[in-house]
């Protein structure tokens, strides 16, 4: 069952909140005016938008990934975001190894749903899609017993428009 815990991959997910994008200062902002004061003009930065979400039971998570293409086929995602209703961090990872394909969701550096043991888990990469259906997904999964308490139904999605080579620091 290596490959599958979630535990032992949570210097991968130590990834920074966001993920930045170009720079800027949009049209309509006028310049600040000048101030007898010292403090320094604020730069505007736009945030790259999700490309990517996780759906557990009723509730879907957009999270914004990285994708990571670390050898012929195989794809590994890190997702980052914050829970629609409680705001807590949300932090997410895919991966799509031949034979040892991998999801789990962490909520509030606490929460860690994975996809469970006893069902198969097929994680698909077509046209630079990452897709997983049918996600069968617990709460507190034993590795022993390959028991955890349901966490509810769900399916995958990450649009990478990029990847990096290699693995995520920490892998």
């Amino acid at each position: 069952m290596t490959g599958r815990r979630f535990i032992t991959l949570l210097p991968v997910l130590a990834l920074p909140m966001l993920v930045l994008g170009a720079c800027g200062v949009p049209d309509e902002v006028a310049p600040p005016e000048a101030s007898s004061s010292t403090t320094r003009p604020s730069v505007v930065v736009d945030v790259v938008p999700d490309n990517g979400w996780i759906q557990v039971g009723g509730l879907t998570l957009d999270l914004a990934f990285t994708c990571f293409a670390p050898g012929a086929g195989d794809v590994v995602a890190v997702g980052v975001g914050e829970h629609p209703v409680s705001g807590q961090e949300v932090r997410a990872l895919v991966q799509g190894f031949l034979g040892r394909p991998y999801v789990g969701v962490m909520v509030g550096g606490q929460v860690i749903l994975e996809a469970a043991l006893d069902d198969p888990l097929e994680v698909y990469l077509h046209d630079d899609k990452i897709t997983a259906g049918a996600v069968r997904w617990q709460e507190g999964l034993d590795l022993e017993s390959g028991q955890g308490e349901p966490a509810g139904f769900g399916a995958v999605f990450v649009d990478c428009p990029g990847y990096e080579s290699g693995l995520p620091d920490g892998y």
